[in-house]
């Protein structure tokens, strides 16, 4: 064989472990992280951060009960799901994904809000469901509260909830009142925080952009569906206050490079 053909051969079978490895081994990879979050006046609380399961799209649901089972395991005082729990509101594994909310909602106080892909305008213009109304009650029905525009108190922590952004049910006049403890922000998109810059929240909790999903190097990330790219993953400063941004549990169309899916607790403090 020669140089140039023994090259060609390496080259694809680079390129073949490569693809390999981003379909069947970094998508069940999962990452339990722990970050640390200052809130003055806040309780010392943990909170598991989880978002876009995208049960029935991609993901194993058994590979994703084993992730939440994973963050279950760090004895959180609040679990926080951000969206985004199927691709499509027709064809869901339904049993799986009643499963994983009933483990979160045995553990601990569960709080969801919904994400683009759990039904609205945006998901109609995409053969789905124009309302979230289906997986909204689901969610509940499987004893997670949901925040849909609305507020609640738990473990001594204020924390509201809004519609998905492109949903057409964003209705935030609608879920804030008066308070003046610290108030946790559960917001799909990370593109909200301009929408919500005159409302009263300390730190907000997204998921939505998966990372990126695929990351190479220097290159800019494959999947960031926000126009602000800035805040992808992990935790940001914004105009005085903190935003929180997981990278997903979930992996749509099997599919992750340079960006496991995450697992997220955070540990709060005053």
């Amino acid at each position: 064989m020669t140089v140039s053909r023994r090259l060609f051969a390496g080259q694809l079978l680079a390129a073949g472990s490569t693809a390999l490895y981003g379909r069947y081994v970094e998508p069940l990879w999962f990452d339990l992280t722990f970050t640390r979050i200052r809130l003055p006046g806040a309780p010392v609380r943990r909170i598991l951060h989880i978002s876009d399961l995208h049960v029935g799209d991609g993901t194993p649901a058994a590979a994703l009960t084993q992730a939440v089972v994973m963050g279950l395991a760090t004895r959180p005082d609040v679990i926080c799901l951000t969206g985004d729990f199927v691709s499509s509101t027709i064809g869901f594994d339904t049993p799986a994904l009643r499963r994983i909310l009933r483990l979160c909602a045995d553990t601990a106080p569960s709080l969801a809000v919904m994400g683009n892909h759990d039904g609205g305008a945006w998901l109609r213009r995409h053969g789905a469901h124009g309302t979230s109304r289906i997986i909204r009650d689901l969610v509940q029905e499987s004893g997670v509260e949901v925040l849909h525009n609305a507020s609640t108190a738990v473990a001594g922590l204020r924390f509201t909830g809004v519609a998905d952004l492109w949903s057409g049910e964003f209705r935030p006049e609608q879920a804030f009142f008066p308070d003046r403890g610290p108030n946790i922000l559960l917001c799909h998109n990370p593109d909200g925080k301009d929408r919500l810059r005159g409302y009263p929240w300390d730190l907000m909790l997204s998921g939505h952009t998966h990372g990126g999903q695929v990351r190479l190097g220097l290159v800019p990330a494959v999947w960031a569906p926000v126009r602000d790219r800035r805040y992808l993953a992990g935790l940001h400063e914004w105009e005085g206050r903190q935003l929180f941004i997981t990278r997903g549990a979930g992996s749509p169309k099997h599919l992750r490079f340079g960006c496991r899916p995450e697992v997220s607790v955070l540990e709060i403090a005053g």
